[in-house]
């Protein structure tokens, strides 16, 4: 990356800022109380910051078992320029020396099944697992 971006793990984010983020990519907006909710909820968020604008950001849910990525997004003024690898990258790091018997992501994209296979995840019918992580169940 040629500019340096600020990071944050903080579940503090917003709502008017990542509807913003959605927005620019064409997802949905949630408003404040779903994104309240979600933030809460998640094990781990991660978001990558251009001075006081949310361009990036990702979040896991999980249960002990099983984690799922979820938001994967950067802002369309911002695609290309490593950010979303520094987001799948911190985001797996949070998940790789854990117990796991399933780690997922949905997509449809063909694009970004390419982009997700650089992290180990496989395709999965609409998403991807990432087996390169996964712990086996004991026979």
């Amino acid at each position: 990356m040629n500019q340096k971006y600020r990071e944050s793990i903080s579940k503090e984010i917003e709502a008017e800022k990542i509807d913003d983020l959605q927005a620019s990519i064409g997802w949905q907006k949630r408003g404040n109380k779903k994104w309240k909710e979600s933030l809460a909820k998640s094990f781990f968020v991660y978001s990558v910051w251009d001075n006081d604008k949310l361009i990036g950001m990702g979040r896991i849910l999980e249960d002990g078992t099983m984690c799922m990525f979820y938001d994967i997004m950067v802002h369309k003024d911002y695609q290309g320029k490593g950010i979303g690898k520094m987001i799948v990258k911190n985001l797996v790091n949070q998940i790789k020396n854990k117990d796991y018997h399933s780690i997922n992501l949905f997509m449809d994209n063909e694009l970004l099944e390419l982009f997700y296979g650089k992290f180990g995840f496989e395709p999965l019918g609409t998403g991807m697992r990432c087996k390169k992580y996964m712990k086996k169940y004991p026979k």
